[in-house]
């Protein structure tokens, strides 16, 4: 063999990856596979976790606007109930049962939205009139309104102060 044939030799061994080289290669791209899987694993889990507090969160809300119309059928046959003394026990017992429902429906993440003595705010109530008076803002509550989680599920109905004209 010339000294030629033994240099070419030499430099093709040279260019061939070696065994070595080659099982660096394929752990560096098992190494990012993995990588990879773990990032997308994760993501997964935090979809997964933001998608479950949405499927509760939209449970709760379908349960309240389910039972609010009974809430505020109640309040409206305890605004209209007869004050006599033989309704008492009757009455008492409603009242409990009102404030249980409110209760049950505020650890839900319901609030009650506040009305009389509040600025107007169509975000927030509807008004069913307009009475003159002595201030601007709400007056009179007529139907109470609601929120769940900061959004107005129900509006309240209220009437709206102006204030009277000046007489000359």
């Amino acid at each position: 063999m010339s000294d030629q044939e033994v240099q070419d030799n030499g430099a093709a061994g040279a260019d061939e990856p070696t065994e070595l080289d080659q099982l660096k290669a394929q752990v560096a791209e098992l190494s990012d596979n993995w990588k990879r899987t773990a990032a997308d694993f994760e993501n997964h889990k935090r979809r997964s976790a933001v998608e479950k507090q949405e499927m509760l969160e939209y449970g709760k809300e379908r349960i309240v606007t389910e039972l609010m119309p009974s809430l505020q059928s109640l309040e409206q046959v305890l605004a209209f109930a007869p004050q006599d003394d033989k309704y008492r026990d009757w009455l008492l017992g409603l009242k409990a049962t009102i404030m249980q429902l409110e209760k049950t429906m505020e650890s839900l993440g319901v609030k009650k939205i506040p009305t009389v003595g509040q600025p107007f705010d169509p975000h927030l109530h509807e008004a069913v009139g307009e009475e003159e008076s002595g201030s601007e803002g709400v007056i009179k509550e007529i139907q109470p309104g609601f929120t769940l989680n900061g959004r107005v599920m129900i509006p309240a109905r209220v009437v709206v102060g102006k204030k009277k004209a000046a007489t000359s």
